[in-house]
């Protein structure tokens, strides 16, 4: 994208739109079209403008964590995408770390990708390539009223007070349309054009390395046979990166950092007069067979980078995705951090767009948002320095934390968020899900219930809009719930759990923090915003008092 121009104040002299719609979106690939995805999902239209003339066509990104997994099973694709991923990937398959493919394993990262998972989720982590997701993102965001202009790149974009006005081109024809939108968000990648021209920074690790990767062809099955792995790391003295190779083990990509001790002079300069041959024996010396067959396919020059932007929101732009924050691929958080970037976001841009929240809500994006990013950088960074250039790691690299607590234990602190009464706020910004008791910030525990007699989650209760969660004996915030909803025009959906859905080992309880005369308050992207742990004399006025306060609805903002 190219001559990106941003002016804040007034557009009066702007000529009249070709097209009005609610929301922009700049750049159409995977946290784009999810972008869009979830917007439909709340019934918002929106365009996305993407300058390339398609979804992607090469296999990047590929671990996805298991709140993605979630996000998708929300929006009815989390089968379509496992049943993609089995076609090429082992379903659990593992992290490990070899010296070549050929010489055997020599550290286990994770021996199994799902080992645990039962306890904290209904979903399952898989691998996944994004030239195969997206196109699923793509034909659902349709189907659910997105519109999608591919080799189409923005031009201009001004906002005042009431949008945004932006020039878009078509790169095949030359023909310029305007577009008014009440929103922009800018999903235009880790160099994001909107990002700069806004004049945000990025601040954290900086370049890593100018790495390559390498997408081949070359029969490796005996070598990986009983291997069942997703991804394999590789640390010799010629590369040090990681494989994924396709379940059938004759086609894959090399990811490389570094050439061998990053500490040689041009070591961490991978890209240097890379020619395809050179490329084809990077690969074998990782197969470690100096005599194999290797088909190059393709090269693809990128920088491993560990830097968050110092903001994610500047009026009525919004930055998500690479755009937000860039990150070596160690740890897989890149994709998913995107994709939940645009699940926070979404829900938030609709009830403003409707009118049932009020325009504060949005700057609880950043708030809970960034601190995500910030955490999310620093694990990415210290993965690849253990695992990669561990000769370059600082004497205070911060710990690991553990992958269910970065995939499943971030809480956010906002406005949008309202604690329990003399709660102690440590502004943690992750915590292990099995700590989380329910938390108000936390996100909603997966409780193993039982409807019309098949297994279900607590997480199936919950969907595209507020839903109010009460114990057996919470009746009255059910009623309550239709009430409050009704006087704020917000949609509730109310679930007494142990009466509406069975509870057999009544965990709800527990997990949640509440008695059973008590109930939460789960937002639209299923975090818990508020609790009331017993019951109340009046759980109408109760609810809507914690809904104007976590919606910034304009009636509380009128009455204030």
């Amino acid at each position: 994208m190219r001559g990106v121009f941003f002016s804040v104040g007034d557009v009066d002299n702007t000529p009249m739109p070709d097209v009005e719609v609610p929301v922009l979106i700049v750049g159409g690939s995977m946290v784009g079209l999810s972008t869009a995805l979830f917007l439909a999902q709340h019934g918002i239209e929106s365009l996305i403008v993407e300058r390339h003339d398609g979804t992607a066509i090469h296999p990047r990104a590929g671990h996805f964590h298991l709140r993605t997994l979630e996000l998708l099973r929300s929006v009815g694709l989390e089968q379509a995408v496992r049943t993609t991923s089995e076609e090429r990937f082992f379903p659990n398959g593992g992290i490990n770390a070899v010296e070549t493919l050929a010489g055997g394993e020599m550290i286990s990262y994770i021996p199994d990708l799902n080992d645990g998972v039962a306890e904290f989720s209904p979903s399952r982590r898989l691998f996944v390539a994004q030239h195969a997701l997206e196109p699923l993102l793509r034909h659902r965001a349709e189907e659910l009223g997105a519109t999608l202009r591919y080799a189409t790149e923005a031009m201009s974009v001004d906002q005042d007070d009431d949008g945004v006005t932006a020039g878009i081109r078509d790169c095949a024809t030359g023909a310029q349309r305007t577009v008014r939108a009440r929103y922009l968000v800018a999903a235009d990648g880790n160099r994001s054009p909107i990002r700069q021209r806004l004049g945000i920074g990025m601040r954290g690790y900086g370049v890593l390395s100018n790495s390559a990767t390498i997408y081949f062809r070359a029969d490796c099955r005996a070598l990986l046979q009983g291997s069942d792995l997703g991804v394999i790391y590789v640390f010799n003295d010629a590369v040090r990166g990681f494989f994924r190779f396709e379940k059938s083990g004759t086609s894959g990509f090399l990811a490389v950092n570094t050439l061998g001790d990053p500490t040689r002079p041009g070591a961490l300069d991978v890209t240097d007069g890379l020619t395809t041959q050179r490329a084809a024996d990077l690969v074998r010396a990782a197969i470690g067979v100096p005599d194999m067959p290797v088909d190059v396919e393709d090269v693809a020059h990128w920088q491993a980078t560990a830097d968050v932007a110092e903001r994610y929101q500047h009026g009525r732009v919004f930055l998500v995705g690479d755009a937000a924050h860039a990150l070596p691929p160690n740890g897989g958080y890149g994709g998913n951090t995107g994709i939940q970037d645009a699940h926070n976001l979404a829900w938030k841009l609709a009830m403003v767009i409707r009118g049932t929240a009020g325009d504060e809500l949005l700057a609880s994006y950043d708030a809970e948002r960034r601190p995500v990013g910030e955490l999310t950088i620093e694990q990415a960074y210290t993965r690849y320095a253990r695992r990669v250039t561990p000769e370059l790691a600082p004497e205070d690299l911060p710990p690991l934390v553990d992958d269910f607590s970065m995939e499943i234990g971030y809480r956010y602190h906002s406005p949008a968020v309202l604690p329990d009464p003399g709660a102690v706020q440590n502004g943690a910004v992750v915590g292990h899900p099995r700590s989380s008791g329910g938390a108000p910030g936390t996100r909603a525990p997966h409780v193993a219930l039982r409807a019309e007699g098949q297994p279900a989650s607590t997480l199936d209760l919950l969907g595209d809009g507020v839903v109010v969660l009460a114990g057996p004996d919470g009746q009255a915030w059910c009623e309550a719930a239709r009430s409050a909803g009704s006087q704020l025009g917000v949609p509730i959906r109310a679930h007494t759990v142990g009466i509406d859905v069975e509870d057999p080992q009544r965990s709800f309880g527990p997990a949640y923090g509440v008695c059973d005369s008590g109930a939460v308050v789960v937002r639209p992207d299923g975090f818990v915003g508020w609790r009331s742990r017993n019951g109340t004399t009046d759980p109408e006025q109760a609810l809507l008092g914690a809904l104007r306060t976590l919606l910034s609805t304009p009636d509380r903002l009128e009455m204030a």
